[in-house]
């Protein structure tokens, strides 16, 4: 009995430490969707508490430490106020500071009531120094007042592919409420990422705000994401002290707060294969540190291939009631996949969708299908198929060359004389019929008349000879 119960417990222990390893080894392993399965054993230990590593290019995702679970931001919520601002305000723009921005708390670059100040200049202190003043001087220019403006934020939020945010504010100062999620936080960073101008910003080492009608000595900006350029600082990145510069770092935003923690997005390009990693409620060195261990392992272990070119050629379709009979197909734009770092893009399965045939008029660049690639019942990558140039509708629209309205309009005119064509026919046919009746019967007539007079004298003289 005491054998059976030490056995028990043995095993039960074992099944614990293995529960415990493989927990770290490969739950951020999930496969769903754009995820993609790996069976390393060497899969990072983050401080933070939830985390994503996704490709930045495919948004393939690579890691994933609870990816939905709703954090508070801090200052990465500025990546979405400065991409809104970027889409909605020309950087020349001078704003006039009104009297409440200038008392925001926290990190800022002490505006003062009535200071006059570009766009641009409120762009680099959100990103560099994370000034939280900056964040309500654009809020407030964009829509008025910070409840608008975070209308506007949660709108464009779920138009990315966000699908647990809301935010409260422009700063990600703590605010019950004020929530996201590392997956959340990555779509909003992806997106802002294929902005050039956004990535210039988010790149920026240091910057100078010039003199302004109330501030007479320059302010001098420094960017707080110790990846780009921190040669001194000393972080744990899974397990190993180095420093916090990271080769090939392409932004992006920190965060950091009392409530939310050590929060960081960041991002890297080697070799043509962008990551883009996003840990939450970490400490102030760990989201360095854990970051750094998350880009490193995806770059040991995955790289985006390209699967087609854009305008690559494919083949063509069948056009009904056009000026052609058919029409050539290209790919829209150029496609990637997201594989481990073995393999290439002859593990991947072609599929192409095309429709049998569209009806013109076709527009260039109207999608007929789309061509996709498959690793075994996983899509990897999927781009449209377009046509490669516009096919007008055949007849009387095509050789008048209009469409639309003007099309309709000749089509109807085009009818219209086509039928009063057929009526005039038929009418002249009518008269000539009867004009031929008529003198067939006059005819008839005269020759009756005739034939009467040679029978009435062939009897006159008959009767005149028996009379004799």
């Amino acid at each position: 009995m005491k054998k059976t119960i030490i056995t028990m417990i043995v095993l039960f222990s074992l099944v614990v430490s293995l529960g415990i390893n493989t927990s770290a080894a490969f739950a951020e392993a999930t496969v769903k969707d754009n995820s993609v399965s790996h069976t390393t054993t060497n899969v990072p230990a983050i401080v933070a508490e939830t985390g994503i590593l996704i490709d930045a290019k495919t948004g393939t995702i690579l890691y994933n430490k609870g990816m939905d679970i709703q954090k508070e931001p801090a200052s990465t919520t500025k990546m979405i106020t400065g991409l809104l601002a970027l889409e909605n305000l020309p950087l020349d723009k001078v704003v006039t500071i009104d009297a409440e921005t200038p008392f925001t708390e926290g990190s800022r670059i002490y505006l003062m009531e009535g200071e006059k100040i570009t766009v641009e200049d409120l762009l680099y202190a959100l990103f560099l120094e994370s000034a939280n003043d900056a964040a309500v001087a654009l809020a407030k220019e964009m829509a008025g007042s910070i409840e608008d403006f975070a209308v506007m934020m949660n709108e464009k939020a779920k138009e990315l592919g966000a699908k647990n945010t809301n935010f409260i504010n422009p700063n990600g100062l703590h605010l019950d409420g004020h929530v996201t999620t590392a997956y959340d936080l990555a779509m909003i960073a992806k997106a802002a990422m294929e902005n050039p101008k956004f990535r210039e910003f988010v790149t920026t080492y240091k910057y100078t705000i010039q003199p302004t009608n109330k501030q007479e000595e320059p302010r001098y900006l420094y960017n707080t994401n110790r990846l780009l350029y921190d040669t001194k600082t000393k972080v744990s990145a899974n397990g190993v002290i180095r420093t916090a510069k990271y080769d090939g770092v392409t932004g992006i935003k920190t965060g950091y707060t009392g409530h939310a923690g050590g929060c960081l997005a960041a991002s890297a390009l080697r070799d043509g294969t962008e990551l883009l990693a996003v840990v939450l409620k970490s400490t102030d060195s760990g989201r360095f540190g854990d970051s750094i261990a998350l880009l490193d392992w995806g770059f040991e272990n995955y790289h985006t291939v390209k699967t087609v070119n854009k305008n690559s050629d494919l083949g063509t379709i069948k056009v009904s009631k056009g000026s052609k009979k058919q029409v050539n197909l290209v790919a829209e734009t150029d496609g990637y996949a997201t594989l481990p770092l073995n393999q290439s893009t002859k593990v991947l399965k072609k599929v192409v969708n095309v429709k049998d045939k569209v009806e013109a008029p076709v527009q260039a660049g109207e999608t007929v299908g789309t061509i996709e690639f498959f690793q075994g019942e996983v899509l990897m990558s999927s781009v449209n198929i377009v046509a490669a140039e516009a096919v007008e509708k055949g007849g009387i629209s095509a050789i008048l060359k209009v469409s639309g309205k003007g099309a309709k309009l000749y089509a109807g005119i085009g009818i219209s004389i086509v039928f009063a064509g057929a009526v005039a026919g038929t009418l002249l046919f009518i008269r000539n019929r009867n004009i031929r009746r008529r003198k067939q019967r006059r005819a008839e007539r005269a020759m009756r008349i005739a034939m009467d007079r040679e029978i009435n004298k062939l009897y006159y003289n008959k009767e005149k000879y028996m009379n004799r």
